[in-house]
């Protein structure tokens, strides 16, 4: 009997796992990939480790994530925030003037693999050039556009449109650039990011006429200002919650909020304390039904950790929430625009019901995905 509890037990926390990595295998393949909430994190490859001044003060002074990339993807994290630049002959990963122990080629390997070992996942970099820490930005351009043409890069890129659905990225990884690396973009180019406490209006430009757009919280000297911070999650929340109420082609903007920043001073403590307010503000936010909706990117600190130093910063929390707020709405899909439904769905007695990440629902809650945990075996086996 015991011997059977502790199979059980581990077969469930091996579901728990599983889910975790291939949580999107439950998205409809014709939802709008801008209508799929998603947790992304803010400078990345931080829970690297350091290399250089960052060995002395970058835990100190710029560490936004505990978990290294793998983690992060391992507790269901599909954006990333990545800061190439060169140093000598090669392109590392910066946090400012703090260089990472991540290599920018290696670290798009790494997602790449993701993808084709989880082909039901796609992947999201936003990508900036971090001058702070060139040795030679002219260079910067030219080994950027090598990289992405790598013959194990390459193929797994996707092509960006403003109608991109889940089916069509699933497998792939989108590269969307806030610096320009060549005349035409390998997935998009991005401009007009900014970083007021309202969000602002950039533009996505893909191959040809393949143009979007993008709304963006960026606010991060938040400093004394954390009411003007906790107003600018808000507001774009409020406009992507109800982004999949169909008009026009609202549903098609990308939206993606911050709720990274520094109170205090530029630290890592700073970056701690802010996060503790932030993180908190999305999941009070995202935990009243009437507000049920995406909320697209939402890029965060010291995701997949509760705890960071003596902060509770309730990253893991949070990666949860807004994976799990999936169920809560039905997006826009490109077969047929439906909207957002309010409508409550009987669950059928004596079946369990499992969230997006493995768990057992314990409440009968309204939800807009339901899964057979059976049915889930069979998927990801197949």
């Amino acid at each position: 009997m015991k011997r059977m509890v502790l199979l059980m037990l581990v077969f469930g926390g091996m579901m728990n796992t599983t889910m975790a990595d291939d949580w999107m295998a439950q998205l409809d393949d014709n939802t709008y990939w801008t209508q799929v909430s998603i947790p992304g994190t803010h400078d990345s490859a931080t829970g690297e480790g350091w290399t250089g001044l960052g060995i002395l003060v970058g835990d100190l002074t710029g560490k936004t994530q505990d978990l290294n990339i793998a983690g992060q993807l391992a507790c269901g994290v599909r954006v990333f925030d990545l800061r190439p630049c060169v140093s000598g002959s090669e392109l590392v990963i910066n946090h400012g003037v703090l260089q990472t122990k991540a290599k920018f080629a290696n670290t798009m390997r790494q997602l790449c693999q993701f993808v084709s070992n989880h082909p039901t996942e796609f992947v999201v970099v936003l990508m900036r050039h971090e001058t702070d820490g060139d040795s030679n930005s002219d260079k910067w351009a030219g080994m950027i556009a090598d990289c992405l043409n790598s013959e194990d890069i390459q193929p797994l890129l996707a092509d960006y449109k403003r109608d991109l659905t889940v089916g069509e990225l699933r497998g792939k990884v989108l590269l969307l650039s806030r610096d320009s690396y060549g005349s035409q973009p390998v997935g998009a180019f991005i401009t007009g990011w900014g970083h007021q406490a309202d969000y602002v209006t950039a533009s996505i430009k893909g191959v040809g006429r393949n143009i979007g757009t993008m709304y963006v919280q960026d606010y991060y000297e938040v400093m004394d200002q954390m009411t003007a911070k906790l107003n600018g999650i808000e507001k774009l929340l409020n406009f992507s919650t109800k982004n999949n109420v169909e008009q026009g082609v609202r549903h098609w903007v990308v939206c993606v909020n911050h709720a990274s920043g520094y109170t205090q001073s530029a630290s890592t403590d700073g970056n701690r304390d802010n996060a503790v307010k932030c993180n908190q503000k999305f999941i009070d936010f995202l935990s009243v039904d009437t507000q049920a909706g995406p909320t697209g990117i939402v890029m965060m600190d010291f995701a997949g950790v509760n705890k960071s130093g003596s902060y509770d910063v309730k990253g893991l929390d949070l990666v949860n929430t807004i994976i799990n707020n999936n169920q809560r709405y039905s997006p826009v899909k490109k077969a047929d625009h439906t909207g957002i439904s309010s409508q409550e769905r009987n669950l059928k007695k004596g079946l369990l019901h499992y969230d997006l990440l493995g768990r057992p629902m314990r409440s009968q809650r309204r939800t807009a995905v339901l899964i057979d945990r059976q049915k889930s075996i069979k998927r990801i086996g197949q």
